[in-house]
């Protein structure tokens, strides 16, 4: 025979065994559907819809109710088809007070049809729209029993091994507010008692999807309480979150053990569940991960590695929701704490000549007012270095405290500019016009050092202290710059200006000078300059400068213009009396040094140099009595 023939004859037989097993797969079929519907004691669809009802209201303690008639199919799997389904007054389930759904569908069991009790596999609800209530017991439930405990409980004794949720919508209702959560597609595989069970899903809140994931492995012999090991992953465009640990279900829930979390924009985040952060907050790249514990609406971690934008920390943080704003508190230890990113850059200015020190840029620090309002915070933070443009800290220790809009922040220590110092910021957003206080003390700072960090060259050298009490008051940045008062107190020692003061006095007998250029020749030394100034809107006031140049000395008062960066200022020449002379000694105006006062006008960067005569019989020096109470009425 040949391969031709060989080849039909084997197709031909292959072709025959198709057949005889398509003829034994419907026969079977055929015998099945005899079976069920000549066979005596078979269910039918009435009670089986009567026994689907009876077994709900018993698990939920609920009411049940159907309009509408049932369908009953065997094909492709045994089900009934239930049709607007309403369970009201639920007592048996914590916080859930009713469920109603455009239908339910109730798999059944295909072998269990021959017995008298069929076995329900599965229910799925058809567009659920389900009513809970936050206090956790709802209508009807007794509060002081332990609902975590009952909820295991009832869920250990449901009639079928599992519950879909398609389509389905979630109203969760609070004392003073109400939430809801759309599109939840959801399959949960209910546990035995003492059985592993899970969940997973999808929904919406808020205009955001959200997936989870959730494994409940076989928890441990003891009854009280229930201990058994989870697995909990949920998934969003706003949050990512990885839980591994254990749940102990008691009067509540409490679950340990390691969390790792990740919110790629923390305000948006904040937006999303409630905090009212600023929209033109951008940056918060956040993520955390260790060991937490988890109990109700606290939430903490024991022992965590947490990054903000680049800054790394170590420590604990608790986060709790049971109040009415967020609390947050915690201690945290970071090797470098970098706020570049949180305050707005201006113009770029000139860069500085000094390594290691941050170029000067003009900065508004963009204040989030609404968040003061919906947040409380307790942080203690140390870091090494500690950048706020254009200002860089050494080694600091930071303290942040905010409560019902009332926040206070220290920085007990740090390092500035070789000296080291301590500041207190105080601000108030809980009254109508938010006030601000800011005090400070810096000791032996290098005034080179810090001034260089605003401009690319120092004029000045010399080692500084300072205090400061400054106050201001406005619901945004530029009220509070636009309000500021307050005094600083400046002392320095062992300096120099550059500043030729020989040849100023020397070239004003010529007549005017202009610019720097002008007065420069060699450093002018001084053995003290101190003096106090008064701040107020937009500049700084001074009456009381002086400086020690050894044989004699500068006086000076005037006006420092921030917002227009320039110098209105009248400097006085003295010679001291001997230390000898009588104290009714008077001076004269050649003891004075000068026949005038070295008046100073123009932008600081080029100002010019003036003489004025003194009046002929002038006393000694006097302030101006006017511009002394305008400056001093700035401090309060």
């Amino acid at each position: 025979m040949n391969q031709a023939a060989l080849g039909v004859r084997d197709g031909m037989a292959h072709l025959t065994r198709i057949r005889i097993g398509l003829l034994a797969a419907a026969g079977l079929v055929l015998i099945a559907t005899v079976l069920i519907f000549a066979m005596p004691g078979i269910p039918d669809e009435r009670s089986i819809r009567n026994s689907v009802v009876e077994h709900l209201s018993k698990w939920t303690g609920a009411t049940v109710s159907i309009t509408g008639r049932t369908r009953l199919n065997y094909f492709p799997r045994p089900a009934l088809i239930i049709p607007n389904v309403k369970l009201s007054g639920i007592k048996r389930l914590p916080a859930l007070r009713a469920l109603q759904a455009k239908s339910i569908e109730v798999r059944l069991g295909l072998w269990s049809l021959f017995s008298r009790t069929p076995v329900v596999d599965r229910i799925t609800f058809v567009e659920p729209r389900i009513e809970a209530s936050s206090a956790g017991a709802a209508a009807g439930q007794r509060p002081t029993e332990k609902l975590a405990q009952r909820l295991i409980r009832t869920l250990e004794t449901a009639p079928v091994d599992q519950i879909r949720l398609e389509n389905g919508a979630l109203t969760v209702t609070g004392p003073a507010t109400s939430e809801q959560f759309t599109a939840i597609t959801a399959k949960i595989n209910l546990q035995r008692p003492g059985g592993a069970h899970s969940g997973r899903g999808t929904f919406t809140w808020r205009g955001q999807a959200v997936s989870f994931n959730y494994e409940g492995e076989k928890r441990e012999k003891a009854a009280n309480p229930l201990t058994f090991p989870v697995s909990v992953a949920i998934d969003g465009d706003l949050i990512s979150a990885q839980i591994n640990g254990t749940a102990i279900v008691s009067n509540g829930v409490r679950i340990t053990g390691n969390l790792n979390l990740g919110i790629p924009n923390l305000p948006r985040f904040a937006r999303w569940t409630g905090v009212l952060v600023p929209e033109d907050q951008k940056t918060g790249e956040f993520s955390a991960n260790g060991t937490f514990h988890w109990e109700g609406y606290r939430i903490g971690f024991d022992e965590g590695t947490f990054e903000l934008d680049g800054n790394r920390a170590l420590g604990a943080v608790t986060l709790d929701f049971g109040g009415p704003r967020p609390q947050l508190e915690g201690t945290l230890a970071l090797q470098r704490l970098d706020l570049t990113r949180y305050i707005e850059a201006g113009s770029p200015a000139p860069a500085s000549s000094n390594p290691g020190v941050i170029p000067a840029k003009p900065k508004t620090i963009d204040i989030g007012f609404p968040l003061l309002h919906h947040i409380n915070l307790d942080l203690r933070i140390s870091t090494t270095e500690l950048r706020a443009p254009p200002i860089a800290f050494g080694q600091s220790a930071l303290s942040v405290t905010l409560k019902a809009g009332r926040l206070a922040a220290d920085i007990a220590v740090f390092e500035l500019c070789g000296g080291n110092g301590n500041i207190r910021l105080e601000f108030d957003a809980s009254v109508p016009d938010s006030a601000l206080r800011l005090t400070a003390n810096i000791n032996a700072v290098s005034a080179e050092t810090c001034i260089e960090i605003f401009t690319a060259k120092s004029r000045l050298e010399g080692t500084a202290s300072m205090t400061a009490d400054i106050t201001s008051k406005g619901r945004t940045a530029k009220e509070l710059l636009d309000t500021l008062g307050g005094k600083i107190s400046l002392s320095m020692t062992a300096g120099q200006a550059d500043v030729d003061v020989p040849k100023l006095i020397s070239s004003l007998r010529d007549g005017p000078v202009r610019g720097w250029k002008a007065v420069q020749g060699s450093a002018t030394a001084f053995e003290t300059l101190t003096g106090e100034f008064f701040l107020r809107p937009g500049a700084v006031y001074t009456d009381s400068l002086k400086i020690n140049l050894g044989s004699r000395y500068l006086t000076g008062d005037g006006t420092i213009d921030l917002a227009g960066r320039g110098l209105d200022m009248r400097m006085k020449l003295m010679v001291p009396p001997p230390k000898d002379a009588p104290a009714e000694t008077k001076q004269t105006e050649s003891a004075r040094g000068l026949a005038g006062d070295i008046v100073i006008k123009g932008p600081w960067s080029d100002p010019s140099f003036t003489l004025e005569p003194v009046k002929k019989n002038a006393s000694a020096p006097q302030l101006d009595p006017a511009r002394t109470a305008q400056g001093r009425n700035f401090y309060r």
